[in-house]
């Protein structure tokens, strides 16, 4: 690859870096809002009689947001396996342009 062509590759990646990083600190976060969700509901389900029906709705929807949180770690860990990707190829595509720089701007004198 030249050196060019190198460089419009890492910009790309780069900006794929930071898109991957900024979709991984928001699932961080809807996990962190989940957990407080799950807590309050667990909390609110103490308070009431274990037979009463709002207990079994509040046991469903704690079960959903389980579910959910556990659909976010899928994906957070798809996110995180492609920035892997990314951070490989980001040096390679570096030492591309290392090497085409190097090439480029070598002289040899021989005398």
């Amino acid at each position: 690859m030249g050196l060019i062509t190198s460089t419009f590759r890492m910009m790309y990646l780069t900006a794929y870096k930071m898109t991957l990083e900024t979709k991984i600190q928001w699932i961080a976060t809807a996990k962190l809002e989940l957990v407080a969700s799950s807590d309050e509901i667990l909390a609110l389900g103490n308070d009431l009689d274990p037979e009463n029906p709002a207990v079994k709705q509040l046991e469903a929807r704690r079960d959903k947001l389980t579910q959910l949180e556990k659909r976010l770690d899928l994906q957070m860990q798809e996110y995180q396996t492609r920035l892997k990707m990314v951070d490989a190829e980001l040096q390679s595509s570096q030492g591309a342009v290392d090497s085409a720089i190097q090439r480029s701007f070598s002289y040899n004198f021989q005398g």
